[in-house]
């Protein structure tokens, strides 16, 4: 009998064991969810961001922030209404890839 005492505790601790991986795991799915999301939000605030280095992008980044293009806060808390600062419509409505490539081209 105290095999199988032994055995409990050892399943125990091994259910133990996996519970605590399946909540890293999901801490870490979360996390790169988020950070996936919010390099998009950034990525659309500086414009030609795709052809940019990592460097560039960092500093293009930076620069905006500090004239003051990116709001510090979200523009709208958990229920939708708007507190805080508001980003500026010309750094905010930043056009996407699929409004300007159905656009004509401008001619110079």
């Amino acid at each position: 009998m105290d095999k199988q005492n032994d055995l409990t505790e050892l399943q125990k601790l091994h259910q133990q064991q996996m519970k605590e991986k399946r909540d890293e795991i999901k801490r870490r799915k979360a996390r790169t969810h988020r950070l996936i999301v919010r390099g998009a939000i950034a990525e659309k605030l500086v414009p030609g961001a795709e052809s940019m280095s990592d460097e560039q992008f960092q500093a293009a980044l930076y620069a905006a922030v500090r004239k003051g293009m990116v709001a510090p806060s979200h523009p709208q808390d958990q229920s939708g209404s708007t507190t805080g600062k508001r980003l500026s419509l010309a750094s905010y409505q930043q056009p996407s890839a699929e409004r300007t490539a159905s656009r004509p081209a401008k001619h110079l």
